[in-house]
């Protein structure tokens, strides 16, 4: 095979976007909603569409920064110590390799308007961040609540030019805190790009949108940057793991109609299992939050909740950004969450007067999970913790736990507290695994493993009282599991 030299990766991004262009092949993400705005995530891409997959990868290699020894790259393996070189074969570029999408300079803008009015809103032109890989965010406000909305995001290539791109969308605002109303949402988790199971992305994101979803959460792992061929060993990799994902067009299809909540979790962040201060290749723990706040546009801090009207309140938490190293878990109490953010926890579940409260965690806290492991609640190394916020949590009533990172899907319900927990399961039949069927625990209220999918869940206010009912889904959207709980008025 006839190699190039070896190219700086941050000097050769930014030699590739010097062509003309103001596409949108990664799309836009509609994140945040509430009853009174939303955010508006843009980027502008060089190409219309993403590199084929046809397209060459480049070689990534990585040797002991001490010893000089080539090491094997391995999934779910961190190389602290590690120098990465990356080759592309003749011909080949970041802009050009296999499910690429490069970003470029120029200006976007956000047109808007409530469904039936003919009058639009509008945005001022702004340029995209360079530095953020050539995104920009727009914050709408003043937006009436339960209310659904049309959008255009509209690229250029400059303030002289004309529009090169437009691409159309629309979102729901949430109710009124006060208002009697429902809600319908979906969660899922554990996406890896070699393992989807259709050339233009995953089958789920068609089964959700057909649900017509109010709001949509992602638990974490959108990307896998520790798998597969091309491991994000640099700044410049991740943000190609993240522009080959969300540039298939089932995911750009669902998140234009969408609105958004992500949460990150190991693979998304750094590698798996990881912690504060760790690294692999070039790129950093910190780098990985930057990144992935850059390519999702989550508010801060990044543990939140959000409301739903009177009968829905839910909480995202954060998994990664308090966590503790690996150097204090050997002299002190591991934490997930950090101090701050169980204040909050405690504080937040108290004040709410919502008739559900339903908490979406990046990880277990009731599992049971593989022996194996150890980075969530139902691990030992987090017993002490794990016990506190399960018997936080059991204090309310009407309160139920989603989970993500595991990747079978699974209801389970902690014999201690009476905590349940729902376990989404990963994005499909390819990435599922990880326990037997055959050997359910005592803990099981439902068991599925092997096939991959996502959940669902619906609130609905009747003479009778208020229903919420979750159910599992395959991934084609055919529920596997339900169950519902009704609060009387």
């Amino acid at each position: 095979m006839c190699l190039r030299r070896v190219v700086p990766l941050f000097s050769l991004y930014f030699a590739l976007v010097t062509a003309a262009g103001a596409h949108q092949a990664t799309g836009f993400k509609l994140t945040e909603p509430t009853a009174s705005g939303i955010t508006v995530w843009t980027r502008i891409t060089r190409d219309a569409e993403r590199a084929a997959d046809d397209r060459p990868l480049p070689i990534t290699q990585i040797f002991d920064r001490t010893t000089g020894e080539a090491l094997r790259l391995r999934d779910n393996a961190a190389y602290p110590n590690g120098r990465p070189v990356i080759t592309f074969p003749a011909g080949a570029d970041l802009g050009s390799i296999r499910g690429a999408a490069v970003g470029a300079p120029g200006q976007t803008r956000v047109r808007y308007r409530r469904v039936g009015q003919t009058e639009w809103l509008s945005t001022a032109w702004r340029d995209v961040e360079p530095t953020r890989d050539f995104t920009t965010t727009f914050a709408l406000s003043a937006l009436t609540p339960a209310t659904r909305y049309e959008i255009i995001v509209e690229d250029r290539a400059s303030a002289d030019a004309a529009p090169t791109s437009m691409t159309t969308g629309g979102f729901v605002t949430a109710p009124d805190v006060k208002a009697d109303a429902g809600a319908t949402f979906c969660v899922m988790s554990c996406q890896q790009y070699e393992d989807r199971d259709r050339p233009d992305g995953f089958a789920i994101y068609p089964a959700m949108l057909a649900l017509r979803p109010d709001f949509f959460v992602n638990t974490g792992d959108a990307v896998y940057y520790d798998h597969g061929p091309v491991h994000a060993l640099t700044l410049a990799l991740a943000r190609y793991h993240w522009a080959r994902m969300y540039s298939f067009t089932t995911l750009r299809d669902f998140h234009r109609q969408v609105g958004s909540f992500f949460i990150k979790d190991d693979h998304d962040t750094l590698t798996d299992d990881s912690h504060p201060g760790a690294r692999t290749g070039n790129f950093t723990f910190a780098d990985g939050l930057r990144t992935f706040r850059e390519q999702t546009a989550p508010s801060e801090p990044s543990y939140r909740t959000v409301r739903w009207g009177r009968h829905v309140e839910v909480w995202l938490l954060e998994g990664r950004d308090d966590r503790s190293t690996r150097e204090h878990d050997r002299t002190q109490t591991p934490t997930i969450l950090g101090v701050e953010q169980i204040a909050w926890l405690e504080r937040t579940l108290a004040a709410s007067d919502a008739t559900f409260r339903i908490v979406i965690t990046p990880t277990p806290m009731v599992g049971p999970d593989r022996a194996s492991k150890d980075d969530n609640y139902s691990n030992t190394g987090y017993a002490v913790e794990g016990s506190k916020i399960r018997e936080l949590l059991a204090r309310y009533k009407n309160l139920t736990v989603i989970t993500g990172d595991r990747h079978w899907q699974y209801v389970s319900r902690d014999a201690v507290t009476g905590i349940e927990e729902w376990s989404v399961g990963a994005a499909t039949n390819a990435h599922a695994g990880g326990w037997d069927e055959k050997t359910p625990r005592p803990a099981h209220r439902f068991l599925r493993t092997g096939f991959g999918g996502f959940l669902s869940g619906e609130v609905r206010p009747s003479d009778k009282g208020v229903r919420l009912s979750l159910r599992l889904h395959d991934t084609a959207g055919t529920v596997v599991f339900s169950a519902d709980n009704l609060s009387p008025r």
